[in-house]
Order: C-alpha cells, then sequence, then structure tokens
C-alpha cells in the first residue's frame, strides 16, 4: 500500500510541475476562413481596330462590356460595340456588333453577330480579347471576310473578391487566427 501511496504521490508532483510549460495556451490557432465571391466588371472602352480584306483601314471603336468575374476566376459575359471607319473607305459608321464573351480574367473568346453599316451585310464574328489588345473576324455575308487587329482600354477582368475570416472565438491578426483573450 505505501508504494501505492509513493506512486500516486510521485505523479500528482510530476503533473504539478508540467502544467506551468502549458499555462496560457489556448490549444493550437485555427486556420483562417477564405472566402471568395464573384464580382462583376462592366465598364465603356475606347480602341482603334486595323482591318484587312473587305476594307482595309484603322476604324475607331466604342464599346461596353458587361462581365462576370466567378470564385474560380471563370468569365462570361457580353460586348457591344460600335465603330467608326476612319481610313481606307469613306469616313462614317462601320460595324454593329453585340457578342458573347467567355474565358479566364486575362483572355476571353468572343462570338457574335451585327450588322455592317459600311457594307451594307450582316455579320458573324469571333475574336479573341487581352489585357488591352484584341484580334478577331467578321464575316459580313455576301461580301467576305475582314480580320481585324486592334488596342483598347480594357485591361484584365477584375477578379472575385476574397475575404479572410476566424472561427468563433478567435481573432484575425493578420493571416492568422489568435485565440480571443476575455478579460
Amino acid at each position: 500500500m505505501n508504494r501505492t501511496i509513493l506512486g500516486v504521490g510521485l505523479g500528482l508532483v510530476f503533473a504539478a510541475l508540467a502544467l506551468p510549460a502549458h499555462a496560457g495556451k489556448g490549444g493550437p490557432t485555427a486556420t483562417p476562413i477564405i472566402t471568395k465571391q464573384g464580382r462583376t466588371d462592366n465598364r465603356v472602352y475606347v480602341g482603334i481596330n486595323w482591318n484587312f480584306g473587305v476594307r482595309d483601314g484603322a476604324t475607331a471603336v466604342l464599346g461596353y462590356r458587361a462581365a462576370k468575374t466567378k470564385d474560380n476566376d471563370r468569365v462570361h459575359g457580353a460586348k457591344v460595340e460600335l465603330t467608326y471607319v476612319l481610313s481606307g473607305a469613306p469616313t462614317g459608321f462601320g460595324e454593329f456588333r453585340v457578342k458573347a464573351l467567355q474565358g479566364r480574367r486575362s483572355a476571353q473568346g468572343e462570338l457574335g453577330l451585327g450588322y455592317s453599316i459600311q457594307g451594307e451585310a450582316f455579320l458573324l464574328n469571333g475574336g479573341v480579347q487581352g489585357p488591352y489588345v484584341n484580334a478577331g473576324t467578321d464575316y459580313l455575308f455576301d461580301k467576305g471576310w475582314m480580320p481585324y487587329v486592334g488596342i483598347n482600354t480594357l485591361g484584365r477582368v477584375r477578379g472575385a473578391t476574397q475575404t479572410t475570416s476566424c472561427p468563433t472565438g478567435f481573432v484575425l491578426s493578420g493571416t492568422t487566427c489568435n485565440k480571443q483573450v476575455v478579460p
């Protein structure tokens, strides 16, 4: 029985010595919770395209892009454009296009349709938009192909919004969650 009492007594002594080493420790820190939410990026833009084929020359572009970025950075939306012929044909309104777009934040493919005021013909359009540059082609019915390259004021589509938070009982400090101390 003395050995049992001695064993219990030593166990209590070792436990008492170990407790101060864990004082003030609230356990492991919690992992921050990161949530992403889609974002809409709508903007008016201007540009200039150089055309080849049916009409060679430059056209000014005025347009509007409505783009939605999903939480995985995929982009979809639409564009509406009106061009004004600067060279290669009599000056005046060129084409009116409506396009659907889809892709990533830094590059989107475009498909659309419209009407060529200069060529007096309906058109189909396909192209690609990158940051500040674009390329594509119009197919004017009964007229032929009119490829183009251009520059414009459209940069990368804005990314999804990201928020960082902590579970209940923790406070965000920089990028880490620390146990909330209650006085």
